[in-house]
């Protein structure tokens, strides 16, 4: 059995995976806490939200505020959608790749299978 994973003791026999120190100190979240207030941020102003996620990338077309978020998911105002950064485009191989090439983290394991 893989390090830091219980053999299913709980409820429904749920696997829970603890977490090692090290892993906690590199996490992108450094809390349940903190998944909570993203959450709700998320919710109480998805702009918000999704521009500051969409911001660290690279934008070949720049991310407009106005089309950060459009939807609708009310049927008797028409048509159900979602559209995120509309009009905007990247590079994906640029951003999962070559930019952490270029800052000197070639070497590093990326993704781990």
């Amino acid at each position: 059995m893989a390090r830091g994973v219980s053999n299913g003791t709980g409820t429904n026999g749920i696997y829970k995976f603890r977490a090692t120190e090290e892993q906690r100190c590199r996490a992108h979240l450094g809390s349940l806490d903190e998944f909570w207030r993203l959450h709700r941020k998320s919710l109480e102003d998805p702009n918000a939200f999704w521009g500051e996620a969409a911001a660290p990338f690279y934008w070949k077309t720049p991310v407009r505020e106005k089309n950060i978020l459009n939807y609708n998911t009310d049927v008797r105002k028409g048509k159900i959608f979602f559209e995120w950064l509309k009009g905007s485009s990247t590079n994906i191989c640029y951003n999962a790749l070559d930019r952490n090439v270029q800052n000197g983290h070639g070497e590093q394991i990326a993704y781990y299978w």
